[in-house]
């Protein structure tokens, strides 16, 4: 019982912190660091740097897929299927991941994507990030608390 509680830790760990790293990452691929003088920090000018916050970006996008994908085949998602937050969550992840494939594809030699299929991938990748987080700060420090605050009663 104490490793499974362990490696539920471990995994909860691993997840806050693959996406700490992609929105941070993800931040970075919009020219804000320099901007808002993030990279005059000592030890922080690489993060103004694109190509470092790029690379960064696909490395943690490549660790979150194989979260998600460790936590599906171990049926932590469908147990007895999904909640409301859980079907919330595999909601903006699928439309994460999709506009994300497109972005990639975007960038590989030799594919020529049409301009409004870019900038509807770009507008949809930074309006899921955006309700992602939203959604996350509404399940913490909203309902969890109206929900524990029921529970005492």
């Amino acid at each position: 019982m104490k490793s499974n509680s362990k490696n539920s830790r471990l995994s909860t760990w691993l997840y806050g912190v693959v996406l700490a790293m992609l929105f941070f990452s993800g931040f970075g691929q919009m020219p804000i660091f320099k901007r808002y003088y993030l990279a005059d920090i000592p030890g922080m000018a690489w993060a103004a740097d694109f190509y470092v916050t790029h690379v960064m970006h696909y490395i943690a996008a490549a660790l979150l897929l194989g979260i998600l994908a460790y936590a599906l085949t171990a049926g932590k998602t469908f147990g007895q299927g999904p909640a409301v937050r859980g079907w919330v969550r595999i909601l903006v992840f699928g439309l994460l991941v999709l506009s994300g494939v497109v972005l990639t594809i975007k960038n590989l030699p030799g594919w020529d994507l049409p301009p409004a299929l870019i900038v509807t991938a770009n507008l949809t990748h930074i309006a899921g990030s955006m309700l992602f987080l939203a959604l996350g700060a509404y399940f913490v420090f909203i309902r969890r608390p109206a929900r524990e605050k029921n529970k005492r009663r």
